[in-house]
């Protein structure tokens, strides 16, 4: 059948049937999405495309490390200079690497140095549910959230107990994991250990020498409840060492180091008023080995934010924001020490009446030595019958210059904010309990980009771009096998320069299967990506990638898992003379005992 004839249909199901209903869903703490409103809501409720990675997700995918979970998803693009502990990079909705906001546990974790986040370093061991929201989000953020926004949970044990992991594989990769908790009525609490060894792969295609990475991870948690009362701490940290060659094809090696931590209180005043105090911080550390040069980005903030629900259809979240930030850097000869303080003001009002969905968020900021800018998000949802949402939504974002943009070489100070202006149309369809439909479309303008001029060898606010697209996400329960698929098609392209905007394809399509045969688990990815281009006019080919995990659950203490990524062993590149990785392989166990 014809693409049009099975969209047609599609949207003929959704008309006429009512199965389940948007209002119906009953939330759950594991369906509720915390990052698009930065308060507790479920899906149906969020104006936006969202997609929500579970527990399960993220074990089937058989990945080690977090960008090769976010390639199978509609609407992200992600590139890798080499392979393990290599740079990878996020590309959300065609926007720039830095236009991504990450978050641990709520926390931003995008650098000073460049405003990316060395995502590279985030095992999916370490992960319980992977937030996705693909709207800019500047307006409660700040700075970086043009794309979108990811944040990602890390586990915590349900209950008193341990569980003990191991997975061996290609290129003498070792993974080694314990987790242990306890609970009690007032007090849970637990820590994961996590280590993560590989020799790798030749980083680059003009060299035999391979690359290897070693990890080593530790997430804790503490929460205290106590009648109107908790108090919830958390810490990830990700350190270790990444070799990989330099411009002239040497073996090199750095460290690295990657923190997070917060400690939350939260006070229930009564009915209507929720209050919570957000004390944090955040470390990105790099040092090379071979010679003196680093990176240290520190920052220590301090939220307040009230959330205060005027009646049942009628929620407003308010709060302040205070950060200092530090980054200390050494590179080439040149040395950057700089300090900075920021203040936030940010109010975000959100109503549902009868059929009526509408959001708005505003945010002031000011950060020394920015010009900041006023940023906004508007979102309206019309619930057209009981399985069908028809979704509106536009804003306004920024991403701030990074340490680099400002002090680093071809650096200038007087540099401004990049500006987003973004509208966005979807439908989001529920025709039946098997069967789940979205489309949507956006437009992203993006002026004031940041660009080196190389008249004066200088950075400077001088070009601008566009991306516009559309993409869907269908899944289906046909007899016992969860069938999804994602598709993207997009138009990213530098206005200024007419030409493509680099590293991001014009066309994506996934394909995910997933079923259980009593004890087994079956689960299969496959990923279409188009052509798109590189720095020098340099081409990189469409290729067809598909990873197969295996899950056999022994006994209720025993789970084995079996992986084959790149199963057909396709030969591609994600940037310009850059490996990636070839068929590999994986076998590994997990013992829970019995509590």
């Amino acid at each position: 059948m014809e693409l049009k004839k099975i969209l047609s249909l599609l949207v003929i199901l959704a008309a006429v049937s009512a199965q389940q209903s948007f209002s119906q869903t009953s939330p759950t703490m594991s369906n509720l999405i915390v990052a698009a409103t930065k308060t507790h809501l479920p899906k149906q409720k969020i104006l936006i495309p969202v997609t929500i990675l579970d527990a399960e997700d993220i074990a089937l995918s058989g990945a080690n490390n977090l960008s090769e979970i976010l390639r199978f998803i509609a609407g992200i693009d992600v590139t890798s200079n080499g392979g393990p502990g290599q740079i990878a990079s996020i590309f959300m909705h065609g926007s720039n690497s830095n236009h991504t906001l990450i978050l641990i546990n709520g926390i931003k974790i995008n650098d000073s140095a460049t405003g990316t986040a060395a995502i590279q370093n985030i095992h999916p061991d370490l992960i319980e549910k992977i937030e996705i929201i693909k709207a800019p989000r500047t307006s409660l953020y700040g700075s970086n959230a043009v794309g979108g926004v990811i944040n990602i949970i890390t586990k915590k044990q349900t209950k008193t107990g341990y569980e003990i992991g191991y997975k061996t594989g290609s290129d003498n990769t070792d993974t080694i994991n314990f987790m242990g908790g306890f609970h009690s009525s007032e007090i849970q609490g637990g820590i994961q250990f996590h280590q993560y060894k590989t020799d790798g792969f030749p980083a680059r295609t003009e060299s035999n020498v391979a690359s290897g990475h070693e990890n080593d991870s530790v997430n804790a948690f503490l929460n205290f409840d106590h009648d109107n009362w908790s108090l919830v701490t958390n810490v990830w940290q990700s350190s270790g060492t990444t070799e990989y060659l330099d411009f002239f094809l040497t073996p090199v090696s750095q460290d690295f180091n990657n923190t997070t931590g917060s400690l939350d209180i939260n006070k229930i005043f009564s009915d209507r008023w929720v209050s919570n105090l957000n004390f944090g911080f955040s470390r990105d550390d790099i040092k090379q080995n071979e010679t003196p040069d680093f990176n240290d980005s520190k920052k220590l903030f301090f939220e307040w934010q009230n959330t205060i629900h005027a009646n049942d259809n009628h929620q407003i979240v308010a709060g302040i924001y205070l950060a200092n930030e530090k980054f200390d850097a050494s590179n080439y000869g040149l040395d950057i020490a700089t300090e900075a303080n920021s203040t936030a003001l940010y109010i975000e009002d959100i109503i549902n009446r009868g059929k009526h969905q509408l959001l708005t968020a505003a945010r002031i900021s000011n950060k020394e030595g920015i010009k900041d800018k006023l940023t906004w998000n508007i979102e309206y949802g019309f619930i057209i019958n009981p399985s069908m949402r028809l979704l509106l939504n536009a804003g306004r974002a920024t991403r701030n210059p990074s340490s680099f943009d400002l002090y680093g070489y071809g650096g200038n100070p007087e540099l401004t904010p990049e500006i987003s202006k973004n509208i966005g149309i979807g439908i989001a369809m529920i025709p039946s309990d098997k069967l789940s439909v979205e489309f949507s479309a956006f437009s992203n303008e993006i002026t004031d980009l940041i660009t080196f001029n190389y008249n004066d060898f200088k950075l400077y606010n001088i070009e601008q771009a566009r991306i516009r697209g559309i993409e869907g996400h269908i899944e289906y329960l046909a007899n016992d096998w969860n069938i999804y698929l994602n598709a993207t098609l997009q138009n990213p392209k530098n206005t200024t320069s007419k030409q493509m905007l680099l590293r991001r394809p014009k066309k994506t399509v996934s394909l995910g299967l997933r079923r259980s045969f009593g004890s087994l688990d079956f689960n299969m990815n496959i990923l279409l990506s188009d052509s798109r281009m590189d720095f020098g006019g340099v081409k990189l080919d469409n290729y067809l990638l598909g990873n197969i995990t295996l899950q056999y659950h022994l006994n209720e203490r025993w789970l084995i898992r079996a992986t084959i990524n790149n199963i057909t062993d396709e030969s591609y590149m994600l940037a310009n003379n850059y490996n990636t990785a070839k068929r590999k392989g994986y076998l590994g166990f997990i013992y829970r005992p019995k509590s």
